[in-house]
């Protein structure tokens, strides 16, 4: 069997077909290459060079106030906890020079400026396509560029007059100071950047404190009420029952073998006692008879008291105004 290889309007031999693709993909390539640049100068340098300074600029002040909730509110044992974000461990190469051009306005750059830039966004998307050459342009740009790979979160505590990472050696208590604290203080950075000034600032817990003594998951309560959150969590063993928390609504699970079904007894926290919880059945007729008191919440006997809502708790503060709901 013979086969014949026309290329270039000519027949060729294997070897001399060879080379003549390898000299052509290289010519495609550097083409590309050129086009790349041009793209890059003409529109990413400009776009989505601002668009970098702006979104790496919200980033660092996003971790500035998180350290501003974090320094409002210390814990009772006196830790000083901050938030960093810093390049990873995996960042790329030029990213410190590429930063501090970032944060100039693009107008402001020189050519020097615009050319270093360029090549650093560049050398990131040649990364990403040598690294998964499968991706469509659009999904290179986008992995190349998510500035977000390039940083990381860590935390550090203030000990013997200097900063030190939070890793270090601690008791218990103090290693999940250190893993919840940040998060309440990001929780609460995050939720007052919302509009709404009495929307809800919800977290969940699940298993949170597991391992840890009745002390510190007392600390740990008081700071989600001092980061003024809503909190719902479940928990094994965890009542959350301690003078730290000014109030909580408790549904308590029991289950019997072999029986479908599942008892729900009810308890509430008011900050010094634990005391059972109304069942929703009484609390609606609680409400239909504040309803039929009128606005005015009075029978000829006396006051009645405001209903709550079912499986809620309203916390009052030391200064007689609404706080947070817990759950």
């Amino acid at each position: 069997m013979r086969v014949d290889i026309v290329y270039q309007g000519r027949e060729r031999a294997v070897p001399e077909l060879a080379e003549a693709l390898a000299v052509e993909v290289a010519e495609l390539t550097r083409i590309l290459s050129a086009r790349e640049r041009e793209i890059l100068q003409t529109h990413l340098i400009t776009e989505v060079a601002g668009t970098l300074q702006e979104l790496i600029g919200a980033a660092e002040r996003q971790v500035a106030a998180m350290n501003a909730e974090l320094e409002e509110r210390p814990t009772s044992t006196g830790m000083k906890l901050r938030l960093v974000w810093r390049a990873s461990r995996r960042a790329p190469q030029g990213l410190a020079q590429a930063r501090e051009r970032l944060r100039q306005s693009a107008d402001a750059w020189s050519p020097e400026d615009r050319a270093a830039v360029g090549a650093f966004l560049q050398e990131q998307i040649a990364h990403r396509q040598a690294d998964d050459s499968a991706g469509s342009w659009l999904e290179d740009l986008t992995a190349a560029l998510d500035y977000r790979s390039w940083y990381e979160f860590g935390v550090e505590r203030h000990q013997h007059g200097k900063w030190v990472p939070a890793s270090g050696p601690a008791s218990g208590g103090e290693r999940v100071l250190a893993a919840s604290v940040p998060l309440f203080a990001a929780a609460s950075s995050h939720y007052a950047s919302a509009s709404g000034a009495h929307g809800p600032r919800l977290v969940t817990l699940d298993e949170a404190f597991a391992g840890v003594d009745d002390d510190s998951r007392a600390k740990c309560l008081g700071l989600l009420r001092a980061f003024d959150l809503d909190v719902v969590m479940t928990s094994e063993r965890e009542w959350a029952c301690y003078p730290q928390v000014p109030g909580i609504a408790i549904a308590q699970l029991t289950r019997v073998d072999d029986i479908d079904a599942v008892l729900v007894t009810r308890w509430e926290w008011d900050g010094s006692e634990r005391r059972r919880g109304t069942e929703p059945d009484a609390r609606a007729d609680t409400l239909a008879a504040t309803a039929v008191a009128g606005d005015s919440g009075e029978w000829p006997d006396g006051p009645v008291s405001p209903s709550r809502g079912p499986g809620r708790t309203a916390v009052v503060d030391s200064a007689g105004g609404q706080g947070a709901l817990w759950t």
